[in-house]
């Protein structure tokens, strides 16, 4: 079908055009008419056949012919980011498009004034606890990886977010897309949607078994093929491509061993780059560099001036974009990552290697198999749309028995069946909250109700899901998070707090119950009991460092809010929570990066995870503190600051400039700058000789390009904070 087939406006047409789109792909032309038709569609389709289109065409019809608004829902913050960026070419027709991710205890009404808002499933979560009121003007639903239903820790928030909207907008469109899954008739079933499933790729697809032993590769096709080798099977498989000017993904199971393959392969990758590229990836290392003064920067950059990267959680967000733009400029050839690049990022590559099929299971304790709908997420990443006929796509095999084992389960096989995670504990308490301090039910009935429009009700009785709500409910009464008179469900002032703030009612209880006692003394006591809610995940610790931290532990066990437990899981639980808190409380005490990295074997990633994770707990315990024991409540209002910009308390006036993070700001109050007003009133010459500033931030520094007006707003502001930080270094 030609584009100008199509029954949207010409001007979107135009746009489509101008996106080098002329025709649909078959999968496409079969689904279009239901799309446009305003029916509820679930596409199962495999990566790069075309999904996102069909949702951008059921957006384009909904708002711009329907004057309604449209919410693409995405599970990762940096899909949200890409997916906005898709949906900005679409301002061409007069839509603005917006992006919400962070801050759930907001209701952003600036999204009030966009035509399309792109938000994860828990922003979305978070805008319908704060009963957002444009929610009620939606006509048009995406839910973009819905097989993530599945996902142990955000697949019951997306169910029930879903759920909800399609009581609250049952008239909305809702488009889902999925990876090709056992049981998306099931998903379509739920959702009262057409069901549409392809096998089709706009470029076809080789997979095969690479047995590192005889180095031939067994095809699914069951064709085989011997290749010279190169040393290791990675270097085997990867540098005839990379030779012939093309790139390679390589999947691995763990951090280590993206860092490891990368490093073992730059020589001979920097061999195949031209002067040009070598010239533009050393502006980009030296960029990395000047980032962040961390050993993971430095091997990143390193590697990257050779054509090669690491990508996995230990990047920081700006590590990671520049690793995936210089990959899709195709100056990097060659990436080694952890599965989580596999999960809808847009990064193709000519070849795809997937090294491990087996990774840790932190709730098994033990490598366990990769499930097969993940593998083939990554298998599917090979092949590359108007540049490649043919995508390769393999797996590595030890010896010829583990070939055959890894063709029947991974190359022959369907995926796994997704099932609901609203079963868990967890899910429901957390949920049935949410429900009731929403008013969205008020009856015990209404819940049932409410629970058939799940997917979880599809796949288990009524009887134990009702079982298990009963068990939930008495949870949250018990705790005082709900109340219940004559048969009527309502929160109390703290159960409707806790749901607005999105965290887990087990953490509020926790928090409530600190912040309540007279213990906690020290700033790292607070830090700890944040660190042993279930929505913290606590760094790992060995058995050394395990001894080491009860060592800690008895030396701090007075002024820490809990014992140490007797049970040994709950043991391990305590001393990883403050391992954890430590580090956060180095963090705002301005220990450098670099050494924190060091300290806690963690990458950049993992320390700005913390301190984002430790921010919105602290900010909900200072809440909470407001109900129960307000002294206490500026006090952790006051350490939420210090985590945040990691920084003591002489800083928290500088961090407030902006573009002065805590680097700068312990340079600028070295430099004998202590308040705003007098970076504002300094030559910007003399702002530019302290280390971290340089020229150009000296010249924004300065009060050159600040008004009158703004002077006055930020004096008074100043003196406040001035006045604020006297009272609060009474703590």
């Amino acid at each position: 079908m030609n584009i100008d087939d199509l029954d949207v406006p010409s001007k979107a047409k135009r746009v489509l055009k101008d996106q080098g789109i002329e025709e649909l792909y078959p999968p496409q032309e079969k689904g279009v008419e239901d799309v446009l038709a305003g029916s509820n569609c679930v596409f199962a389709y495999p990566t790069a056949s075309g999904k996102s289109l069909l949702a951008y065409l059921a957006i384009i019809k909904k708002v711009m012919e329907e004057s309604g608004k449209a919410l693409y829902i995405v599970p990762l913050r940096a899909l949200a980011s890409e997916k906005a960026e898709d949906l900005k070419e679409f301002e061409k027709l007069g839509l603005d498009i917006g992006i919400s991710m962070g801050d759930y205890d907001a209701p952003d009404p600036s999204l009030r004034e966009y035509d399309v808002i792109v938000a994860t499933s828990e922003k979305a979560d978070s805008l319908l606890r704060h009963n957002v009121d444009w929610l009620s003007e939606l006509n048009c639903v995406v839910a973009d990886e819905v097989h993530l239903v599945n996902d142990r820790e955000r697949g019951a928030t997306l169910e029930v977010t879903l759920s909800k909207l399609k009581q609250v907008n049952p008239e909305a469109q809702i488009i889902a897309l999925s990876a090709t899954i056992q049981n998306s008739d099931d998903i379509a079933e739920w959702l009262k949607g057409k069901h549409h499933e392809s096998d089709w790729r706009p470029v076809e697809l080789n997979k095969g078994v690479f047995e590192k032993e005889k180095s031939i590769v067994k095809y699914a096709d069951l064709k085989e093929e011997e290749l010279d080798p190169r040393g290791n099977a990675v270097k085997t498989l990867c540098l005839p491509t990379i030779e012939e000017g093309d790139q390679c993904l390589v999947f691995v199971n763990s951090r280590k061993s993206t860092e490891a393959v990368s490093r073992r392969l730059r020589g001979d990758v920097k061999k195949n780059l031209s002067e040009e590229e070598k010239k533009e990836l050393e502006e980009i290392a030296d960029s990395i560099e000047n980032e962040s003064n961390t050993s993971v920067g430095e091997n990143l950059a390193k590697m990257m001036r050779s054509g090669t990267a690491f990508h996995n959680a230990g990047l920081s967000n700006f590590q990671r974009k520049k690793v995936e733009n210089a990959f899709r400029e195709r100056l990097i050839k060659l990436i080694t990552a952890t599965p989580t690049l596999a999960a809808g990022i847009n990064m193709p590559a000519r070849k795809v290697v997937v090294r491990d099929c087996r990774r840790y299971d932190s709730l098994l304790g033990y490598n366990a198999p990769i499930p097969v709908m993940e593998v083939q997420q990554m298998l599917g990443r090979a092949g590359r749309p108007g540049y490649d006929d043919v995508g390769e796509a393999l797996l590595i095999a030890k010896n010829r028995r583990a070939v055959d084992q890894l063709l029947d389960e991974y190359l022959m096989s369907e995926s796994e069946a997704i099932v609901s995670r609203m079963v868990t504990e967890t899910a429901l308490r957390t949920h049935l909250l949410s429900l009731i301090a929403t008013e969205h039910c008020t009856f015990e009935e209404e819940i049932y109700e409410f629970m058939e429009e799940t997917f979880y009700a599809q796949q288990s009785d009524i009887w134990a899901i009702k079982d298990r709500v009963r068990k939930a409910l008495n949870f949250l009464e018990e705790e005082g998070l709900i109340e219940e008179e004559k048969d009527l469900l309502k929160s109390t002032t703290f159960g409707k707090r806790v749901s607005e703030l999105y965290i887990d009612p087990v953490s509020a209880v926790k928090i409530r119950r600190a912040v309540e006692s007279g213990k906690m003394g020290l700033d790292v006591s607070y830090l700890h009991t944040i660190c042993l809610t279930p929505d913290m995940y606590t760094l790992f610790a060995g058995k050394s460092e395990l001894r080491k931290y009860r060592k800690k532990a008895e030396s701090l066990r007075p002024d820490l809010f809990e014992d140490l437990p007797h049970d040994k899981g709950e043991l391990e639980e305590y001393l990883r929570g403050l391992k954890t808190a430590l580090l956060l409380q180095d963090w705002m005490n301005e220990v450098p990066e670099d050494e924190i990295a060091a300290k806690y074997s963690v990458g950049p990633g993992d320390i700005y995870n913390k301190v984002e994770t430790a921010e919105w707990l602290l900010h909900a315990a200072a809440e909470i503190a407001r109900l129960y024991n307000p002294q206490k409540a500026d006090k952790v209002a006051y350490l939420t600051e210090r985590v945040k910009h990691g920084v003591k308390e002489e800083l928290l006036i500088l961090t407030d400039i902006d573009q002065v993070g805590r680097v700068r700001a312990r340079s600028l109050y070295d430099g004998g700058f202590k308040k705003k007003k007098e970076v504002r009133n300094a030559p910007p010459e003399r702002l530019a000789k302290l280390p971290g500033i340089g020229k150009t931030i000296a010249e924004r520094l300065s009060e050159k390009e600040f008004t009158e007006e703004g002077k006055v707003t930020e004096q008074v502001k100043e003196e406040k904070e001035e006045e604020n930080q006297t009272s609060l270094s009474d703590f």
